[in-house]
């Protein structure tokens, strides 16, 4: 019943720390707003561009079946026992959207899990178009 409700849990915390990221944001542009109509020189912070989070995008879901794949291909090369099935489904594995759970160790290590969380959902969003053509790439 527990392990039933992780999965749940981990969305909602997601979900959580997008809002929370989004009231931060909106709250210190607020205050920069404030502080520049009274005359002094700060300004608003830039909002987190999407160049920002695309580029670890495109890195897990593209860069890493790919080395995961090469990798593959030179263990069999060098003989190792590494079927094809086998190796599908390592590549498939890799070719998955980010662990929801990076939020929460995000959360507990004190990184930026606001920047976090949006990699976790563009991966998400992009893995519904790059997982089935990496299925489809490796029949």
């Amino acid at each position: 019943m527990l392990a039933g409700a992780a999965s749940p849990v981990a969305l909602f915390t997601i979900g959580a720390v997008l809002a929370r990221s989004a009231l931060v944001a909106r709250e210190h542009g607020a205050s920069a707003a404030v502080a520049q109509a009274m005359g002094s020189g700060a300004r608003p912070l830039p909002k987190a561009p999407l160049a920002d989070v695309m580029p670890v995008v495109l890195v897990k879901l593209l860069a890493h079946p790919l080395l995961v794949w090469g990798l593959g291909l030179a263990a069999i090369a060098l003989g190792l026992p590494l079927s094809w099935p086998a190796l599908v489904a390592i590549v498939l594995v890799a070719a998955l959207p980010s662990a929801s759970n990076v939020s929460m160790l995000a959360e507990r290590f004190g990184a930026d899990n606001g920047r976090i969380a949006r990699i976790i959902l563009w991966t998400t969003v992009a893995a519904f178009f790059s997982f089935p053509l990496a299925v489809g790439l490796l029949k």
